[in-house]
C-alpha cells in the first residue's frame, strides 16, 4: 500500500481524487491548499503527490518546484492537474511533474495515470496486467520483425489483426503517414529503426482509426538486447497526441485568419484568404463561401477553395433557405455537422452525397448584425466528429468573417475579434471544465458503485451532479444572452423608465434572495427620476451591481445605492465595504467569464458574467460603467446614462 498526498482546494474534486486513490488500494492524505500540501509533504513520507495547479497561497507549480528543491522530497513523483495550462506548457515541464492531467478528466483516465506513477511489484503478472490496462499503446516485436505483444490500446485502434501483421507491413496495411501527411517509407517505422539499433524518441505518426477518424501519435522505441548486446527485438510506446496537435492547428488557424482579414481589400479576397487558411491548417481540401443575395433572397456561392487534386462537389448555383447543407445552416443559424455524408439522415442534396468522394462535411453560419448573411461549407475525405473545441473555432472564424462584412476598420478588427476567439477558447478551456469535471467524475463514481448500493448512499453524489448541471445551464443561458446583446440579436424595448422606482424594487429583490444575515443597504434616491430606456434590461443591471455588492460584503458591512442627475445625465453609484478588487484587475472584470483572483478562491459562487452583461446593456443605452476602489476599501460601481432619447 502506497502513501498518497492529495492537494486540492475544490472540495468536490478533492473528494473524487481521494476516492480514486482509495479504490486503488492506497492510503490517502488530503491538504486544502498548496502551502498546507508542502508542509504535509515535508512532514511525512509519500510515494506520490497529486496536486491542482490553481490553488490559493501556493499554486501547484510553485509547490512542485519547492518539493524538488528539498532533498527528502526531490524524487517523489508529482501529478499536476490543470484547467488553465495545456499539458505541454513550459511551466509544467520546468516544474518537474511526473505527469499532467488536464481538466475535465474521467475517473478512468486519472486512475490509469496514477497507476503509472505509483510503485508496483516487479513480478511479471503485474507488469503484463499494467501493459494491458494502459491507454498508451505498447508494441513489441522479435528480431525478425514479428509482433510478439500488442496491448489493448493498439488493438482497439487498429483491430486484432495488427497482432499478426509483421512490423514491416504495418505502413502499407494501415496506411501510416507522417504528421504532414506524407507516407512512411520502408524502414521509417519506429520499431523498424529500433531493430536496427536506434533509440527513437518522439517519432511522428498519423493514422486513421477503424471509424476512419484521423489521429496523431508520438512514438518512443528502443531495441531489446541480451547481455552480449545482440538485438533480440524492439519495443515501442505509442502516445496519442491528437489533442495537442489540434490545439496547435487551431491556434495557427486563428492567427492566419486574423492576418488574412486585416490585409484583405474586399469580400472576395477576404473569403478566399479565410478558406485558404482553414484548408491549410485543418487539412480540409474543399471549402465554399456562400452569401445571401439581397435581390433574389437565396444563397449563392461567392468563393470556392479546392486543394490541388481535390474533387469538386456538384453544388447548385443557388440554394433556398432550408435546402441542403448550406440552406439548413442558414435556416437554423447554427453549426451543422455531418460526420457521414452517406448516412440516411444526412442533410446533403442527393446529387452531392452521391457525386463526391468526401466522407464528412459541415456548415457554419456567417452572422452580421441581426441576421445570417452567409454560410461556409467544408468537405473532408476522413470521418470527423463534432469536437467542441473545433466547433468553437469555426464559430469564431465565421464571426470574424461576418464582422469583416460590416466594413470595420482593420485595426479594430484585429484587436476586437482576436479577443472574441480568446474568450471562446477560455470558455472551453476553463469555465466549463470545473462543473464538467464534477459531473463526469461523480457520474463515474455512481456508475462504478456496486449493484447493492442504495439510493441513499449516492444521494449526495446526485446532489453534486444536479448542482453543477444547474450551474452549466445558468452559464449557457447567460452566455447566450450576452452573445445576443453584443451581436445585436437582442434589441432594446425603449420606453419611459423611473430609475428611482426600479432601484427600490431591485434592492428588495436582492435582499430577498440573499436571505439573512446580509449587509445593511442604504439608498439615497430622488422620489422619481425618468430616463429613456429598456425597463427590464436596466433592472437586470441594477440587480447585478447591487447583488455583487451584497454578495461580496460581510454581514456587518454596508452597501450604499445612490442616484443623482444633472440636465442630461443620470448617475447611479453602488458602493460596498467588501473584499475589493486587486489592483490591475478592475478593467478585466468586464470581460466575459473573468473573476477577480480573490473572489475565485473565496468560495463565493459566480460565473464572471454579471458585469459583462451589465456593460453590454449600458453600452446599448449609450452609457458608461466603471469600477473604482472605495475610500475605506471595497468597490464603487458607477453607471452614467443619458436621460434623453
Amino acid at each position: 500500500m502506497a502513501a498518497v498526498l492529495v492537494v486540492e482546494d475544490n472540495p468536490e474534486h478533492q473528494a473524487v481524487l481521494a476516492e480514486i486513490v482509495r479504490r486503488l488500494g492506497h492510503r490517502v492524505t488530503v491538504a486544502g491548499d498548496g502551502r498546507a500540501g508542502l508542509a504535509a509533504a515535508l512532514a511525512d513520507r509519500f510515494d506520490l503527490i497529486v496536486a491542482d495547479v490553481d490553488m490559493p497561497h501556493l499554486d501547484g507549480i510553485r509547490m512542485c518546484r519547492a518539493l524538488r528543491a528539498e532533498k527528502a522530497t526531490a524524487e517523489v513523483p508529482v501529478v499536476l492537474i490543470t484547467g488553465y495550462l495545456p499539458p505541454g506548457d513550459d511551466l509544467l515541464a520546468e516544474a518537474g511533474a511526473a505527469a499532467v492531467v488536464p481538466k475535465p478528466f474521467s475517473v478512468r483516465d486519472l486512475t490509469e495515470t496514477l497507476r503509472q506513477c505509483l510503485p508496483l511489484p516487479p513480478e511479471g503478472p503485474f507488469l503484463a496486467e499494467l501493459m494491458q490496462s494502459l491507454d498508451t499503446g505498447a508494441v513489441a516485436c522479435d528480431r525478425h520483425g514479428r509482433t510478439v505483444f500488442v496491448n489493448r490500446a493498439v488493438r482497439e485502434f487498429f483491430g486484432d489483426e495488427c497482432a499478426t501483421v509483421p512490423i514491416r507491413d504495418w505502413p502499407d496495411r494501415f496506411q501510416l503517414r507522417h504528421h504532414d501527411g506524407t507516407p512512411l517509407r520502408p524502414g521509417e517505422l519506429a520499431l523498424d529503426r529500433a531493430l536496427r539499433g536506434d533509440v527513437v524518441r518522439h517519432a511522428d505518426l498519423r493514422a486513421c482509426d477503424r471509424q476512419h477518424r484521423l489521429r496523431w501519435f508520438s512514438i518512443n522505441a528502443r531495441p531489446v538486447r541480451d547481455e552480449s548486446g545482440t538485438v533480440l527485438g524492439a519495443v515501442a510506446a505509442i502516445h496519442d497526441v491528437t489533442a495537442d496537435h489540434h490545439q496547435v492547428q487551431y491556434e495557427r488557424c486563428k492567427a492566419e485568419v486574423l492576418q488574412a482579414l486585416v490585409h484583405a481589400p474586399d469580400v472576395k479576397h477576404a473569403g478566399a484568404a479565410v478558406l485558404r487558411s482553414v484548408s491549410h491548417c485543418l487539412g480540409w481540401p474543399y471549402l465554399r463561401l456562400w452569401l445571401v443575395d439581397e435581390v433574389s433572397g437565396r444563397l449563392r456561392p461567392t468563393v470556392t477553395h479546392a486543394e490541388p487534386g481535390a474533387g469538386g462537389a456538384p453544388l447548385p448555383s443557388a440554394i433556398e433557405r432550408g435546402q441542403g447543407l448550406a440552406g439548413l445552416c442558414w435556416e437554423r443559424g447554427e453549426l451543422v455537422w455531418v460526420p457521414d455524408l452517406q448516412a440516411p439522415d444526412s442533410p446533403m442534396l442527393p446529387q452531392v452525397a452521391a457525386g463526391t468522394g468526401y466522407r464528412a462535411a459541415g456548415a457554419v453560419p456567417v452572422l452580421s448584425a441581426e441576421q445570417v448573411v452567409g454560410v461556409v461549407t467544408f468537405f473532408t475525405p476522413e470521418r470527423q466528429d463534432p469536437e467542441p473545441a473545433l466547433a468553437v473555432l469555426l464559430t469564431g472564424i465565421a464571426g470574424l468573417l461576418g464582422a469583416y462584412l460590416e466594413r470595420r476598420r482593420s485595426d479594430e478588427l484585429a484587436n476586437q475579434l482576436a479577443a472574441s476567439i480568446g474568450e471562446y477558447i477560455a470558455l472551453v478551456g476553463h469555465e466549463l471544465r470545473t462543473p464538467l469535471t464534477s459531473i463526469a467524475t461523480y457520474t463515474d463514481l455512481i456508475a462504478e458503485s456496486g449493484d447493492d448500493t442504495t439510493i441513499g448512499e449516492v444521494r449526495d453524489l446526485l446532489a453534486v451532479i444536479e448542482r453543477n448541471n444547474a450551474r452549466l445551464r445558468s452559464l449557457v443561458e447567460r452566455l447566450l444572452d450576452l452573445s445576443a446583446l453584443e451581436s445585436g440579436h437582442a434589441g432594446l424595448t425603449l420606453g419611459t423608465v423611473d430609475l428611482s422606482g426600479l432601484l427600490r424594487a431591485a434592492v428588495d429583490t436582492v435582499l430577498a434572495e440573499a436571505g439573512d444575515p446580509h449587509p445593511r443597504v442604504h439608498t439615497d434616491l430622488p422620489d422619481r427620476l425618468e430616463i429613456r430606456g429598456d425597463q427590464a434590461r436596466l433592472r437586470q443591471v441594477a440587480e447585478n451591481l447591487i447583488g455583487n455588492a451584497v454578495k461580496y460584503s460581510p454581514p456587518g458591512g454596508t452597501v450604499t445605492v445612490t442616484l443623482t442627475a444633472d440636465e442630461d445625465t443620470a448617475v447611479l453609484t453602488v458602493t460596498d465595504t467588501g473584499m475589493g478588487i486587486p489592483d490591475g484587475e478592475r478593467s478585466r472584470l468586464f470581460a466575459r467569464l473573468y473573476r477577480a483572483t480573490n473572489a475565485r478562491h473565496s468560495g463565493i459562487p459566480g460565473a464572471g458574467l454579471g458585469l459583462a452583461l451589465s456593460r453590454a446593456i449600458v453600452e446599448l443605452h449609450r452609457g458608461t460603467i466603471t469600477l473604482t476602489a472605495g475610500e475605506a476599501g471595497g468597490t464603487v460601481a458607477t453607471v452614467r446614462l443619458p436621460r434623453g432619447t
